[in-house]
């Protein structure tokens, strides 16, 4: 089986959850019964409870399946970062070849499922957003991080694809593969997080 194949079939069950999980945020609440205004003023408040608890739990699986999309998309790029950064230590020649040779096999691999969980977890965030609106108004470091999150996936599609021209490839690619930006994100989406919890 090619990673053609394992991107595609990985993808396709990404995009169902997604999409299960997007429906469920948009199903309204069940009616009450018309016959009795008490019974309808009490299954009301019975239903906006549901319907909060029910957000609640959207919130929270949108963004337990965002954060285990993201970090499961950048593992590469966290295996990456360490053997570079095992080429500043002293460590004997045989060894540094081999870390360089692992860091090509694992790239092979996981980059695949980097360039498909990335964009995905962006969109899973983005519904973790939409169903945490009326919690996100007590900070704007869910929006930051968002657009943040955003602004680095699209850099990254556009290095993937070639988007911008020869000369300023290189200085995107940089940008995009510099451990600062992925730094501030987690820095504001733990703070923000932490902030609206």
């Amino acid at each position: 089986m090619t990673h053609i194949q394992i991107s595609s079939k990985l993808f396709m069950a990404v995009c169902l959850i997604s999409g299960a999980l997007f429906f469920l945020c948009c199903t309204p609440s069940a009616v009450a019964d018309d016959e009795n205004h008490h019974y309808k003023k009490r299954s009301k408040d019975i239903g906006t409870v549901f319907k909060h608890a029910k957000n609640e739990e959207i919130n929270e699986a949108t963004g337990q399946a965002a954060a285990w999309m993201l970090a499961a998309a950048n593992i590469t790029v966290l295996l990456s970062l360490l053997s570079r950064g095992a080429r500043y230590a002293d460590l004997p020649a045989q060894i540094n070849d081999r870390i360089k040779r692992f860091n090509q096999l694992q790239k092979k691999f996981l980059l695949p499922v980097h360039y498909v969980l990335n964009p995905l977890a962006l969109g899973m965030a983005f519904i973790h957003f939409m169903s945490a609106t009326s919690a996100c108004k007590a900070s704007g470091l869910p929006e930051w991080g968002l657009a943040l999150m955003a602004l680095i996936a699209g850099i990254g599609i556009m290095v993937k694809f070639k988007v911008f021209p020869k000369s300023l490839r290189k200085s995107t690619y940089r940008i995009h593969t510099n451990p600062i930006p992925i730094t501030l994100l987690l820095i504001i989406l733990l703070i923000g997080h932490a902030v609206v919890d």
